[in-house]
């Protein structure tokens, strides 16, 4: 069974199996009953000390790995979730924004590795398009998304207005 990963402030899903809080804090602005929590484990989330310093800065997410690996091989808190999650499909909740670089997706991958069990990462759903889908499935891209007015294949980005100023193309502007 799969451990996934997912933001505490996305809606609760009857897949998710067991719902595991993994932040020391309790999430800003929710409500327990929205949050549909079944643990909270904050013992395994990482100290006070190595949060604060990581501060989710890009700059030091691979040392932030290695500390915070460093802080569960210690952790008997550890242990007890990856027995708790031996029979059922677990989702490890998190509160950070950033949904690439956090503690979740390192203990997801620990437990995995420890249990020999199958990680499922979430994926924004934006990440979901590549953006190098081939020519003949331009059409079938949002428009919005292309920076085009229309669906077309011309790749022109559309002509937008900033604060009041239309924007001049760059053939129009020699004139």
């Amino acid at each position: 069974m799969p451990v996934k990963i997912k933001r505490v402030y996305d809606e609760p899903d009857k897949a998710d199996g067991l719902r595991v809080l993994v932040d020391r804090l309790w999430p800003r602005g929710l409500t327990k009953d929205k949050a549909r929590v079944d643990l909270w484990a904050k013992e395994v989330a990482p100290s006070s000390d190595l949060r604060k310093w990581f501060a989710h800065r890009e700059d030091r997410w691979d040392d932030f790995q290695r500390r915070y690996r460093a802080e569960l091989a210690e952790n008997g808190a550890l242990d007890e979730l990856c027995a708790e999650s031996e029979e059922n499909t677990v989702t490890l909740l998190y509160g950070a924004r950033d949904q690439r670089i956090n503690h979740a997706r390192v203990l997801a991958a620990v437990i995995t590795e420890k249990s020999g069990r199958q990680a499922e990462a979430d994926r924004p759903r934006e990440i979901a398009v590549e953006v190098s889908s081939p020519p003949c499935f331009l059409h079938e891209l949002d428009a919005s998304w292309l920076g085009t007015e229309s669906g077309g294949d011309s790749g022109e980005p559309a002509h937008r207005e900033i604060d009041g100023e239309p924007s001049i193309p760059k053939s129009d502007r020699s004139r």
